[in-house]
């Protein structure tokens, strides 16, 4: 039996914020907003598992991408200007670089972020025989 022992710490990077002044034709751009996801996984340093879903309902817009190893999620209220955002990862990344690319391309006025970062244990050790 062998043991391959994982000595790097498992960590979840995660920013969210709460971003308001943003006009109701950005939160409603369906091709402009998968385009920001993938822009903001980027600058994150997370990639792509598949493309982005965006759905836009009467209600507001869900905006996902599934990465390896994190996400992108954007949810939006068009006619209050208003969109809560979640960027997180596991590993080295810097979930709050994400969150600034859609801030800034949002242009929002207002920002309220709180970023945290989780683990810092040891990965479990692997059996294999």
């Amino acid at each position: 039996m062998r043991q391959h022992p994982t000595s790097s710490p498992l960590t979840l990077e995660q920013s969210q914020a709460e971003l308001d002044g943003i006009t109701a034709l950005s939160l409603r751009d369906a091709q402009g907003l998968a385009g920001l996801l993938l822009a903001a996984a980027n600058a994150a340093g997370l990639s792509a598992a598949n493309p982005p879903l965006v759905q836009i309902g009467p209600e507001g817009t869900g905006a996902i991408l599934l990465c390896h190893g994190g996400h992108v999620v954007l949810e939006g209220v068009p006619d209050a200007g208003l969109c809560f955002v979640d960027v997180a990862g596991i590993g080295v990344i810097n979930a709050q670089r994400g969150l600034d690319v859609i801030a800034r391309r949002l242009g929002a006025r207002h920002i309220r972020v709180e970023s945290r970062r989780r683990g810092s244990t040891p990965a479990a050790t692997r059996s294999e025989a």
